[in-house]
C-alpha cells in the first residue's frame, strides 16, 4: 500500500482498490475498506502508525472490493459505518450484488466468492448528498451515479474521493470493457466531475488527479470508452441480436478473451447498461421472437 498525503492530514492510500484516510485531533475517517480483511488490517496499520483511532468508515459504494474490509473492522473496533441508501442495503445484504449480476436467480459459486460477494456489514447510518458531521470531520457528500445506481463521493476540504467514478488508462487499457450499472448516469457524473471546484481527485483505483488538464484529461478517456462501448453495440445490431451475441460481438472488437464466468457477466452489465442508454434514447428496443429476447434497432 502506496500512503500519498493530498493535503495536510488527507491520505490516499493507493493499492489494488484505493482507500482514503482523513486525520483530525488524532481520530481517523476511513473512506472505503478495500477487499478485504487483508486491506483493511493495512490501513489500520498505517492509521495507528499515525496514532490514529478510526472514528468512523464511510463506504462509497456497494462493490465487494470497496466494502469487503468492512467486516472486520467493524468486528474489530466497532466503528460505525456510513453508507448511501440502496448501496447500504447491498452491503447488509451482499447476497444482492452476485444475485443482480446472475439476473436475479440464486447465483452461481463463481458469483460468490470474495471479489463478487464481500461479507456482510451492518450499516450505522445511511447518508444522502451534501453536508455531513462526523465526529471532528466536516465533509460533503457528493453524488456520483453511474459505476454503481448511488454511488457517493466525499469532498474534504479541497480533496474529492471520487470512488469508481473514473478509472485509471491502465484499467481501460487492461479490461476494455469497464463496469457500468447505468450509462447515461456515468456520462453525466464524468462531464461534472472535471467542472467540480476541488484541487485533487482521489478515486477508487490508481492514482490521484489534479485539478484542470490531469481530470479533464482522464475523464474524457473514461467518456471515450463508455462511448465506445455503446457504439459498438449500436453497430453489432445490424440485424437482432440477443444480449450474449452482443457481449462476444463487443469483446472481439475490443480484444478481449472472457475466460471466466465472473468476466462475463461483469462485462454483460455493461453491455445491458449499453442498452438501456440507446432504449431510452429511442434507438433500440427489445422484441420477443421464436421464445427468444432479441435487440432490434429501431432507426
Amino acid at each position: 500500500m502506496n500512503a500519498v498525503e493530498l493535503a495536510p492530514g488527507i491520505f490516499h492510500l493507493q493499492g489494488g482498490s484505493n482507500m482514503g484516510l482523513v486525520v483530525r485531533e488524532g481520530k481517523g475517517l476511513l473512506i472505503d475498506t478495500g477487499l478485504d480483511e487483508d486491506a483493511a488490517r493495512r490501513a489500520l496499520r498505517f492509521a495507528e502508525g499515525e496514532g490514529v483511532g478510526l472514528e468512523a468508515v464511510f463506504l462509497t459504494h456497494a462493490h465487494a472490493d470497496h466494502h469487503g474490509g468492512a467486516h472486520f473492522l467493524q468486528r474489530r473496533l466497532g466503528v460505525p459505518l456510513y453508507a448511501p441508501a440502496l448501496e447500504a442495503a447491498m452491503m447488509e445484504n451482499p447476497i444482492m450484488e452476485p444475485l443482480f449480476l446472475f439476473g436475479g436467480a440464486a447465483p452461481i459459486r463463481e458469483l460468490r466468492q470474495k471479489f463478487t460477494m464481500a461479507p456482510p456489514c451492518q450499516i450505522a447510518r445511511v447518508v444522502d448528498a451534501g453536508p455531513l458531521e462526523v465526529g471532528p470531520f466536516r465533509v460533503d457528500v457528493v453524488p456520483l451515479p453511474g459505476h454503481a445506481l448511488n454511488q457517493m463521493g466525499v469532498a474534504v476540504g479541497d480533496v474529492l474521493f471520487c470512488a469508481d467514478a473514473v478509472f485509471p488508462a491502465e484499467t481501460l487499457r487492461k479490461h476494455g470493457v469497464i463496469f457500468c450499472a447505468d450509462m447515461d448516469a456515468a456520462l453525466d457524473t464524468l462531464a461534472r466531475l472535471e467542472e467540480m471546484p476541488y484541487a485533487r481527485f482521489a478515486p477508487g483505483h490508481g492514482p490521484a488527479y489534479g485539478a484542470g488538464e490531469e481530470i479533464r484529461e482522464i475523464c474524457a478517456a473514461n467518456q471515450a470508452r463508455l462511448e465506445e462501448i455503446r457504439e459498438r453495440v449500436r453497430a453489432a445490431l445490424a440485424g437482432p441480436a440477443d444480449t450474449d451475441a452482443l457481449v462476444c460481438r463487443v469483446a472481439e472488437g475490443l480484444g478481449l478473451r472472457l475466460t471466466t464466468a465472473t468476466a462475463f457477466f461483469l462485462a454483460r452489465a455493461t453491455i445491458l447498461a449499453a442498452l438501456s442508454s440507446l432504449e431510452r434514447a429511442g434507438e433500440v428496443k427489445a422484441v420477443v421472437e421464436e421464445n427468444r429476447l432479441l435487440w432490434r434497432k429501431t432507426v
